[in-house]
């Protein structure tokens, strides 16, 4: 796929996922969103076992497994819809997607003009810092043009 291309899918995602930037601000409730919501609605285990059409002892199974991370996704939405609650499933970033792209540019760039720099010092010719600075960020942008394979290779 073409960078133009890319950048516009980038935009969309980020349009979308925008709203979801604060709900990751939340934060999952200590004891997980199932109990709490459970014992919010002052719902028994045993009474959303049978509305989800599963044992009791299996919706305590599946409050600890919340807790530590070992939940299906499919598990979490039969117990949304035991809820009458709708399960939501996504990713949200700390940034755009445009800014992980470049933040990995520039550590590309950053290294790329490292290995510049140390050529030129011993032919004894440097670079101002303006003079980096434009460099790093052209480098920057034919990196995010190019993308070559191992672009998320780069620690």
């Amino acid at each position: 796929m073409k960078y133009w291309d890319r950048k516009i899918i980038c935009e969309q995602l980020d349009k979308k996922l925008q709203p979801l930037r604060t709900l990751g601000e939340l934060g999952i409730p200590p004891q997980g969103w199932i109990k709490s919501i459970r014992e919010a609605l002052n719902i028994s285990s045993r009474q959303l076992g049978k509305k989800a059409g599963i044992d009791q002892s299996r919706i305590s199974r599946l409050e600890n497994a919340e807790k530590n991370g070992n939940l299906k996704l499919s598990s979490l939405q039969k117990i949304a819809q035991a809820l009458n609650m709708k399960f939501v499933y996504g990713f949200v970033s700390k940034n755009t997607l445009e800014q992980l792209l470049r933040e990995q540019a520039l550590k590309i760039a950053r290294k790329r003009l490292k290995r510049l720099n140390d050529t030129m010092l011993l032919e004894k010719q440097t670079l101002s810092s303006s003079d980096q600075e434009k460099a790093l960020n052209n480098m920057i942008d034919r990196i995010l043009i190019e993308q070559p394979k191992d672009f998320w290779d780069e620690k």
